[in-house]
Order: C-alpha cells, then structure tokens, then sequence
C-alpha cells in the first residue's frame, strides 16, 4: 500500500467580497429577486459581487453605480450595518464569499428594477421582515442593527451641563 504523499504546499483558500445595500425607505426595505442570487435564499438586496483590483474603486462607488443599473434609485451615506460568510460559492470560482451589507436611506429616484437582473423588487415593511422565519437571519439581523443605529442617531443629545464658573472677565 503506497504511503499518501506529504502536502508540501496548500493552496490557499479564494475568496470573493459582496456588497449590497439595505435601502430603507418610511419604515419599508427594498428587497428584490435577483435572477442569479448572489446571496443565500430567495430574497436579496441590491449589490455586487467585487471583481475590481484593490485600491481601484473604493466599494461605496460600485456600490452606488449598481443600485443605479438594477433598481434605478439614488440613495444617501452608506453605512456598514451587518456582514456573513457564505461557503461553497454556486458558481465554483471561490471557496468563500464574505457579503457586507450597508445600510441606507432611500433618496431619488423611482423603482424601476432592471429586468435582465432582477425577476422583482418591492417594499417590505420592517416589522413583516423581523417576524420569525419570514427572513433569512442575516438580512434580520442587517435590519435590527440598521434601527438601532437609526434610533441612536435620532435621540436628542442632552446639553452639556453649564459651568458654575462662566466665563470670567478682567475690566
């Protein structure tokens, strides 16, 4: 029985990066079914898989442009509000794909998905996607995270409490 020969070398693990924007909009987020999912499940979020080189584009103008091209909307600051790892990529060219998904407000633009892209895309309510099992977990958890930051960021900040010395002043 010959012995298994000795691994001299690993071949080391490919990987691909996704971004995709969790567009929220009057208490709704615009979820859509693309025609080759690039995330696991039937729901998605608009976005890409990143095939440019490092440092030729930074992620939130593929992102932007994209958004633009599937569902023709503009939308304001991206935000990271969640990322997951999904192994075993259907098309074969990776052994991983870490999604990150950002968060954001919807801006201009009327939805018109890009029919050659997306099979759908509409509105969902928060709460419809936060009832259990409704929604895969990280897009639940992409949208907690994204209204507890939203919630933070709307809370009245508290006046810093007044100096009992004032200002002082010479004549």
């Amino acid at each position: 029985m010959p012995l298994p020969m000795p691994i001299t070398q690993q071949t080391p693990m490919a990987y691909q990066v996704g971004a995709f924007a969790l567009i929220h909009h009057q208490g709704a987020y615009l979820i859509t079914r693309p025609r080759a999912p690039l995330q696991p499940g039937a729901q998605g979020l608009p976005g890409l898989i990143l095939a440019a080189e490092p440092g030729s584009n930074p992620v939130e103008l593929h992102l932007r442009r994209v958004i633009r091209e599937q569902v023709k909307l503009v939308v304001s600051d991206l935000r990271l509000v969640g990322s997951y790892v999904a192994r075993g990529v259907p098309e074969g060219h990776a052994d991983a794909r870490l999604h990150l998904i950002f968060g954001t407000e919807y801006s201009a633009g009327i939805l018109d998905p890009d029919a050659t892209q997306l099979s759908a895309a509409e509105w969902i309510p928060g709460p419809e996607l936060l009832d259990p099992g409704s929604a895969p977990d990280w897009l639940q958890s992409a949208v907690r995270e994204y209204e507890t930051a939203a919630q933070t960021a709307a809370a009245p900040v508290a006046a810093p409490p007044r100096s009992r010395l004032g200002f002082i002043r010479r004549r």
